[in-house]
């Protein structure tokens, strides 16, 4: 069973991180987009994903990755059903797997991202949906 006491802190800073993150993987294809459109070459378009971007850039990947693991860690510590519990997880190792293993699996950052900002969203609404339950059931008594 949940706790009886949910922060919603920890859902949206796992919306905010899964949002920030995904901005941040669309910017690399847009970089790449304008850079390479002046492209001599094939070959200069396929000389690397972090070709040209500064080496703190995949650096944020993995703290995307730490961030999310917090904030799954917490909301899914009080997250009133199983499968709350079990999609979150799901999504977080999904972008952990994107994220190791970026050249194969780019387009999974995308899918998870969205599945852990849809998951937070509905473990918030399934929480306040508990509250105004528990507060009508109060209220009959």
């Amino acid at each position: 069973m949940h706790s009886s006491r949910y922060f919603s802190g920890a859902d949206k800073l796992g919306i905010a991180s899964a949002v920030i993150c995904a901005v941040h993987c669309l910017v690399i294809p847009a970089i790449f987009l304008i850079k390479y459109s002046w492209a001599d070459s094939v070959a200069d378009v396929h000389a690397g994903h972090h070709a040209g971007l500064p080496a703190w850039w995949h650096v944020l990947d993995y703290v995307f990755l730490v961030v999310g693991f917090v904030a799954v860690l917490h909301a899914s510590s009080h997250a009133p059903a199983r499968g709350v519990k079990l999609s979150l997880w799901f999504f977080w190792l999904c972008l952990a797997v994107a994220v190791v293993f970026e050249e194969q699996l780019h387009w999974m950052t995308y899918l998870a991202s969205a599945g852990l900002i849809a998951t937070h969203f509905f473990n918030i609404r399934s929480h306040r949906n508990t509250r105004h339950a528990q507060a009508s059931d109060m209220a009959d008594k």
